[in-house]
């Protein structure tokens, strides 16, 4: 059993990852034994070996054919999970809000340029972040959709997960391999947000509020009408109301 979830970030995949990784007893491929998410680097990794059996890993790359080809060929399953694209936005600003010391040294040794660096230490309706908003966060929706209507990847949705979680895991593990229901209860008990934020520092800094529905109390009317003038598709693509 192999598993790789390719989402934007911020959709709930280290979430996703844990419930199907403890569901299935796989180990967690973290950091630099995870691959690079281009295709002819990630078809080497995999040639390498270092895919392993009973393993899962999530990464954030584009929707290609290729990349899905090769994983098919391994064998192994693709999944992806959708959220709220309103939510998604405010997690992703707050979550810049933490970058840690650590992170900071970590790039100084391998540099990486990451559009949405220019939303830390800033509020949320800076004019820098507005113009994130109306330009570069498009990327993400685009992914989003890609992967989401692809028919290549099993797809969870995280608002789902919250309102009935073992309905939606239920749902998901059925398309991959089907689970029991106490070993369902069971996974989603140990992944609860309050558990997951004890296992590392790191983890205690990505997952912020764990909700949904967030964006509400914390967009405003000019976050609202960027979204409506640019990404009213991709919203309703994704499954979601315009706001």
């Amino acid at each position: 059993m192999r598993i790789v979830i390719s989402s934007p970030p911020k959709m709930g995949n280290k979430w996703l990852k844990y419930l199907l990784g403890t569901a299935y007893g796989l180990e967690w491929l973290l950091g630099d034994d995870t691959p690079a998410t281009n295709p002819s680097q990630y078809e080497r990794w995999v040639a390498e070996g270092n895919f392993t059996d009973n393993a899962i890993f999530h990464q954030h790359c584009r929707y290609t054919a290729k990349i899905c080809d090769i994983t098919d060929a391994i064998p192994a399953h693709m999944v992806t999970i959708v959220r709220d694209p309103y939510d998604t936005f405010v997690s992703m600003f707050y979550w810049l809000q933490t970058r840690s010391a650590y992170d900071k040294e970590r790039d100084k040794v391998r540099p990486r340029e990451r559009p949405k660096d220019v939303l830390i230490g800033k509020e949320i309706d800076d004019p820098a972040v507005l113009e994130f908003l109306a330009t570069t966060y498009e990327e993400y929706l685009r992914r989003g959709v890609d992967w989401t209507q692809s028919g290549r990847a099993v797809v969870a949705r995280y608002e789902n997960l919250h309102k009935d979680p073992v309905a939606e895991l239920t749902k998901v593990t059925n398309q991959i391999k089907p689970v029991d229901e106490a070993t369902i209860r069971r996974a989603i008990d140990v992944c609860q947000a309050d558990n997951m934020r004890t296992m590392s520092k790191k983890m205690s800094q990505h997952i912020r509020s764990a909700s949904v529905g967030d964006s509400k109390k914390r967009l405003s009317e000019a976050h609202l009408e960027i979204f409506r003038t640019k990404y009213a598709d991709y919203v309703r693509e994704l499954g979601y109301e315009v706001r």
